[in-house]
């Protein structure tokens, strides 16, 4: 009587994996089909997606697939001059369509030339995301921020600023609604307070439109704070997450939660 119901049991389960329809995946809509493919990464589009058939070839070079693009060096095998290339293709795909970029390790592989090429072809940028870890490069984004006149968010990961970058970007990005500073130290000092509080001066000196900032590990002090507050009337948001030399405690706290509506104080997590 066991094996009867073992044997009923393996059957049943054979005729129900026989009726599972089988997906064409070539059947999906284009636009869901573009939609899987944006996930699996550009070095992965151009190397292996677009090449196993016709229509997903012509997916991957419709300029709406390009609209976002992560520049990163995604392994060691490759080599610099097909890397370059390779993100050249991604910014000639888009057409001018080009609205969200980011540039990892910015400084590292030539993304001078490649970040000069995205300024020179996609003037309808509004995000643009530099991760970079020296003070090299500077005068290169300095240049190329002049030709995003659209930009509307713009994050940088790095030890720190310069005042020409933030001037520029005042100057030239008038759109701008969103700034973010993430500064990753392992330590703090206050030498650093007189420098960094004349970066928050500068910006609010420049940027009298913004809604949105966000200054993660900086070491300015209350006087810079209180420069950005005067100069940017429009803030709705401001996150202060680990910026030591910030003091919340008297009128500057008070005044902190009567202009801004999200407020990430100093200790926040």
């Amino acid at each position: 009587m066991p094996s009867t119901s073992k044997s009923k049991r393996q059957k049943t389960k054979k005729q129900w994996q026989v009726m599972q329809p089988t997906r064409n995946w070539l059947e999906l809509p284009s636009d869901v089909m573009a939609s899987i493919l944006s996930r699996v990464g550009l070095h992965d589009i151009i190397e292996n997606a677009e090449k196993v058939c016709t229509a997903w070839r012509q997916i991957c070079k419709d300029p709406s697939m390009w609209r976002v693009i992560c520049i990163d060096y995604p392994c060691q095998y490759l080599s610099y001059e097909r890397f370059t290339n390779m993100y050249k293709l991604a910014v000639d795909r888009s057409q001018g369509q080009l609205i969200d970029v980011t540039i990892a390790h910015f400084g590292f592989f030539g993304d001078f030339e490649l970040l000069q090429y995205v300024a020179d072809r996609s003037s309808q940028l509004r995000c643009l995301t530099i991760i970079a870890y020296d003070s090299l490069w500077y005068r290169s984004l300095t240049e190329a921020l002049k030709k995003f006149p659209l930009l509307e968010k713009f994050s940088l990961y790095s030890y720190h600023i310069s005042k020409e970058v933030v001037e520029t970007v005042g100057c030239y990005c008038p759109l701008l609604k969103a700034f973010k500073l993430i500064t990753v130290r392992s330590s703090f000092y206050r030498e650093n307070v007189a420098r960094c509080d004349k970066m928050a001066i500068t910006i609010g000196e420049n940027f009298h439109e913004l809604e949105h900032l966000e200054l993660i590990g900086n070491e300015m002090s209350n006087i810079g704070l209180q420069a950005i507050l005067d100069g940017c009337p429009h803030l709705k948001s401001l996150d202060l997450e680990m910026c030591p030399f910030i003091d919340l405690k008297g009128d500057m706290g008070k005044r902190c939660s009567q202009q801004i509506k999200g407020l990430k104080l100093p200790d926040d997590q």
